[in-house]
């Protein structure tokens, strides 16, 4: 049976022909990926004519640990795909070879078949770019949220001065959000709720912790000043294990962004299966991450926001998680060439908040 996300991935996205050796990286388990979703993807790239090799991997704890065997192999694809939350553990980092380099973030049959999955790949990284674009000639930007949140910056790219942005070196599928904004300017307050979660693949035992009430963060251009609030004692106790286990900066708030997908979908409530729920709900608009405590992305604890407000340059781009700069008149435009982007225009989906 067809299914449009894999074909809308392995032919819009990676451009699979005929010939091509696709390396594909799968979890020892389903904890995460279910098989069914491998198994589609694997039979129809043979179908296109490409030969599959398959890597079954644990995950690692750093990057330090990527399995050299794996990278050998990825010297010699024109593809690897990853199923496995390896490839989002070293998204920041070089990998070796030439060959295409993704994440799926696809974890069901469903999932892949939705329009999550199947907007046009093409559009929808012309749209991140024109975005990027955007960013990068804008000098202003505030985020408000209504648990209290109220913090503003301008905008410091080091590309602008010869330097290296935090670009994503492994693709991310389906399209779902940008390249981190630096937090070196911001200023204000972040209203910190349910959660700190971890930004990258898990350095330590525990590393993330869970609070009830709301935490407000004070910070100054860029660095965290205090926590105060109920669970502030809790929230200030996993900053300083976390600083003080691994030898980083444990003030630092490095950067942000939010997802552009709004068929990002989490059906169930969080509580369901928080894990699935991480791995998915960052692609929805009406989520917004920090990421902090360290000076290499991603950091190490994850600030989560919900249905936010930003503005860049007075422009509001999010509106109470709905990313109105979609409707912006050249940007529907651009969707109202594709027939099947409709899905664009929409409210964004539910993620089980």
């Amino acid at each position: 049976m067809a299914n449009p996300g894999a074909d809308n991935l392995l032919i819009n996205c990676l451009k699979v022909k005929p010939g091509d050796e696709f390396l594909l990286v799968l979890e020892p388990d389903q904890s995460l990926y279910e098989n069914e979703v491998g198994a589609i993807i694997e039979n129809r790239c043979r179908a296109l004519g490409a030969s599959v090799t398959i890597f079954r991997e644990p995950l690692i704890q750093h990057a330090s640990e990527f399995p050299q065997a794996l990278a050998n192999r990825m010297h010699r694809a024109d593809h690897t795909l990853f199923l496995s939350r390896l490839g989002d553990y070293v998204r920041f980092l070089q990998l070796p070879g030439n060959g295409t380099r993704t994440t799926s973030y696809t974890y069901t049959a469903a999932q892949l078949a939705s329009p999550f999955a199947s907007m046009p790949h093409a559009l929808m990284a012309t749209l991140r770019d024109k975005l990027e674009s955007e960013l990068l000639q804008a000098m202003q930007w505030r985020i408000t949220c209504p648990l209290g949140t109220d913090i503003s910056g301008t905008f410091c790219w080091p590309s602008l001065n010869g330097g290296d942005d935090d670009e994503l070196h492994v693709a991310l599928f389906p399209v779902s959000t940008f390249k981190p904004v630096p937090g070196d300017t911001a200023s204000g307050t972040v209203a910190l709720s349910r959660w700190l979660m971890p930004g990258g693949s898990p350095k330590l035992e525990s590393p993330g912790i869970s609070f009830d009430g709301v935490v407000h963060c004070e910070v100054a251009e860029g660095e965290i000043q205090r926590f105060h609030g109920e669970a502030a004692s809790a929230v200030e106790q996993h900053y300083d294990r976390i600083a003080n286990t691994l030898g980083i900066n444990r003030n630092r708030v490095h950067s942000w962004h939010l997802g552009i997908n709004p068929q990002t979908l989490f059906p169930v409530p969080v509580e369901q299966d928080f894990d699935r729920w991480c791995a998915t709900s960052f692609g929805s608009p009406r989520y917004l991450h920090f990421h902090t405590c360290g000076d290499e992305p991603p950091g190490e604890a994850a600030w989560s926001l919900f249905n936010c407000d930003v503005t860049i340059d007075s422009e509001t781009y999010w509106r109470h998680g709905e990313f109105v700069w979609l409707q912006r008149r050249d940007n529907r435009e651009l969707i109202d060439e594709h027939t099947d982007a409709a899905p664009l225009l929409v409210p964004s989906q539910p993620i089980g908040i």
